[in-house]
C-alpha cells in the first residue's frame, strides 16, 4: 500500500539538507524546503516513478510582513497515477527570488505571474514574468497584508506616453513584415465581455496569441481575508456567476474542513442535488452561448428553456437565481420547501428528449462539424502538464473528476459515469459535456429517490447558528446567534486545500486559519484561469474564426479568472 509518508523518506534520501520541516493537518502532508532547492526538488517529484506528481494543482504566495522571509511560495501537487495530493513550501525574502518550475509543468507558467503581480515575488528564468491581473505600471502588490484594503488613490498616476510592447518578441526566424498584429477583444462578445486577445497573424492563420485579463479585478481575496469566514460566503457566487452553488459548495467544504466538522447525510444529499441542477443551468448556457458565437442562434432558444425551469427550482429552493449564498457551515440555510419533489422529478422525466433535441439539432450538423473537428486539439499529456481540468482535460481522454478522484458529499455514495473524448478538440469538448448533463440528472435522480430523513445542519454551538424559532424564544439562542452572526468562528490554525468538481472543472479553496475569525489567507484556485493559460497553444495555426470556436469550449468565465 502506498502511502504519503514515502514522499518525505525519497526526498531525504535524494536532498539530505533541504527538508526544514515536515507537517500534517486534517489529513494533509506539508513539507517545507529551502528556496534554492524547488527546482531540482520538484523535478524529482515529477520524475520519481515511485512519487509520480505529474499534476501542478496550484502556486500560490503568502504574506508574513514580521517574518525575516516575508513570502512563502506554496505549491499543491497531485499524482494522477497515485491519486495523492501534497503541498511544498519554500520562504522568499523580500529582494529574493526563487526558481520557475515552468521547466517541471507549464501549467507554472500563469501561476507564478499571479504570485508576482499580487505579492512582489519574483521568478528566476521565468519566460515571461509580467503583471496578469493588474497593469504593467500598477503601484503596489494588493495581497500584501500591508496594502490598503480599499486600494490607492489612482489619481497621483500619469499616463504613459509610450506603451510597453504588448506581444513578447518572437523568435528571430518568425519575424517577418507578413505578420499583423490584431486586437480581438475585450469588446468582441465571443471573448466574454472582458477578455483582451493579441493575435500575431499571417494572412488569417494564426502564429501567436498573448490574452490579457484582469479587467474585472475586484480584489476578492483580499476583501475575504478581511471577513469573518460566514461574511467571506457572499463572494463565492460572484465569481463563476453561472454557477453560484458550486462555488459556495467548494469553499464552505474547505472551511468545514478546518474547523473538523461532519455534514447531516440529509444536508449533504441536497447539497449534491443543488451541485448537479446548477452545472446543468451552467451547461445550458453554455451550449447556447458556444453554438451562438458560431452563428447557432436556435439553440439559445431550446437550452433558454431548459434553463429556466433549472433557474426556477433553485429560485424555489435558495431563494435566488443567480447568487444564492444558500450553503452554511455545517449545512444549509434552510430544507427543501414543500412540493419541490414533484417539480424536480418532472424536469427530470422530460430533460433527456430535451437533450436529444440539442443533439438533433447540432451533433451532426455538416457547418458544426466543420467548425469544431479537428479544431483546438490538445493531447492527454499536455493538458495534464498544463494543468488543466474539467471537461477540456475530459474532453482529450482523461478519466478523472474530482467527484471521483476524492468523493465530496457522499458523491461516492451515487453511480455516474465520467465521460471521455479521443482527439481533444473542440467537438470531444462539446460531446463530453452533453453527456455531463446526462450524468448529472442521473445524480439528482438517485439523490432524490435516496434522500435520507433528518436535519439539515450539524449540531454544534460553536459554528451552527440555532433555529430560528428559537431565537424569538430563548435568550441564550438569541445571544448565541447574536455572537456567531457578528463575531463569526474560528478555526484552529492550520492550512486546508478542498475542491470540488465545478462545471468549468476543478474549483479549490486553500485556506489558512491563525486562529482568527477570518482567513489568514484565503486563496482560490478557479479552473478557468488556469483552463485559459492553454489557448494560445490550443489555436496557434488555426484561423482567426476558429479562436471563437476554441474559447468557447474551453467555457471560461472572466468573473473567477480575474476575481
Amino acid at each position: 500500500m502506498w502511502d504519503l509518508e514515502v514522499a518525505p523518506k525519497k526526498l531525504k534520501e535524494q536532498f539530505p539538507d533541504a527538508i526544514l520541516d515536515v507537517s500534517s493537518f486534517q489529513g494533509e502532508m506539508t513539507i517545507v524546503v529551502k528556496k534554492e532547492d524547488i527546482l531540482p526538488i520538484c523535478r524529482f517529484f515529477y520524475d520519481d516513478p515511485d512519487l509520480a506528481f505529474d499534476y501542478l494543482t496550484d502556486i500560490c504566495g503568502v504574506d508574513y510582513p514580521g517574518r525575516e522571509k516575508r513570502f512563502e511560495v506554496v505549491y499543491h501537487l497531485y499524482s494522477m497515477k497515485r491519486n495523492k495530493r501534497l503541498r511544498i513550501k519554500a520562504s522568499v525574502g523580500e529582494a529574493e527570488a526563487i526558481s520557475t518550475v515552468e521547466s517541471v509543468w507549464k501549467a507554472a507558467n500563469w501561476l507564478e505571474r499571479e504570485v508576482y503581480d499580487m505579492l512582489g515575488v519574483s521568478f528566476d528564468g521565468h519566460s515571461d514574468l509580467r503583471r496578469i491581473l493588474t497593469w504593467e505600471g500598477y503601484d503596489g502588490h494588493p495581497l500584501r497584508k500591508d496594502f490598503p484594503l480599499r486600494g490607492e488613490d489612482f489619481g497621483h498616476y500619469e499616463i504613459p506616453t509610450e506603451l510597453p510592447d504588448v506581444v513578447p518578441t518572437l523568435p528571430d526566424e518568425v519575424e517577418g513584415e507578413r505578420y499583423m498584429t490584431l486586437n480581438m477583444g475585450p469588446q468582441h462578445p465571443a471573448t466574454h465581455g472582458v477578455l483582451r486577445l493579441v493575435l500575431r497573424l499571417d494572412g488569417e492563420v494564426i502564429a501567436d496569441a498573448v490574452p490579457y485579463m484582469g479587467h474585472l479585478h475586484r480584489g476578492v481575496e483580499k476583501l475575504a481575508e478581511n471577513m469573518t469566514y460566514h461574511q467571506a460566503l457572499v463572494l463565492t457566487d460572484r465569481l463563476d456567476y453561472t454557477a453560484g452553488i458550486s462555488n459556495n459548495l467548494a469553499y464552505i467544504l474547505a472551511v468545514e474542513k478546518l474547523v473538523g466538522i461532519e455534514v447531516p447525510k440529509r444536508a449533504q444529499y441536497i447539497r449534491v442535488m443543488l451541485a448537479e441542477m446548477q452545472r446543468l443551468a451552467a451547461h445550458l448556457l453554455w451550449l447556447a452561448t458556444h453554438a451562438l458565437d458560431m452563428g447557432a442562434m436556435t439553440v439559445l432558444f431550446y437550452t433558454f428553456r431548459e434553463r429556466e425551469t433549472v433557474l426556477d427550482i433553485l429560485e424555489h429552493v435558495t431563494g435566488a437565481r443567480l447568487t444564492p449564498s444558500f450553503l452554511r457551515v455545517g449545512g444549509l440555510a434552510a430544507d427543501l420547501p414543500d412540493g419541490i419533489e414533484e417539480k424536480i422529478k418532472a424536469f427530470l422525466d422530460d430533460f433527456p428528449r430535451r437533450i436529444h433535441e440539442y443533439e438533433t439539432l447540432l451533433t451532426k450538423n455538416i457547418i458544426w462539424l466543420k467548425r469544431t473537428k479537428d479544431v483546438g486539439i490538445i493531447s492527454a499529456e499536455e493538458v495534464i502538464n498544463w494543468g488543466l481540468t474539467g471537461p477540456v482535460l475530459r474532453g482529450s481522454g482523461v478519466k478523472w473528476d474530482v467527484r471521483k478522484a476524492f468523493p465530496y458529499s457522499s458523491y461516492d455514495e451515487f453511480d455516474f459515469e465520467i465521460p471521455i473524448g479521443e482527439k481533444g478538440d473542440v467537438y470531444d469538448r462539446y460531446m463530453v459535456r452533453l453527456e455531463e448533463m446526462r450524468q448529472s440528472a442521473r445524480i439528482i435522480r438517485q439523490a432524490l429517490d435516496r434522500l435520507p430523513d433528518g436535519e439539515v445542519n450539524c449540531y454544534d454551538p460553536k459554528v451552527a447558528p440555532p433555529e430560528k424559532e428559537l431565537v424569538g424564544k430563548e435568550i441564550n439562542a438569541l445571544i448565541r446567534h447574536f455572537k456567531l452572526m457578528s463575531e463569526g468562528i474560528s478555526p484552529p490554525p492550520g492550512e486546508v486545500y478542498a475542491s470540488t468538481e465545478n462545471p468549468k472543472g476543478e474549483l479549490g479553496w486553500y485556506l489558512m486559519s491563525d486562529g482568527s475569525n477570518h482567513p489568514y489567507r484565503y486563496h482560490i484556485r478557479t479552473p478557468s484561469f488556469v483552463n485559459l493559460a492553454a489557448l494560445p497553444e490550443m489555436i496557434k495555426g488555426h484561423l482567426v474564426a476558429d479562436v471563437v470556436a476554441v474559447i468557447g469550449s474551453i467555457d471560461i468565465v472572466l468573473g473567477e479568472i480575474d476575481r
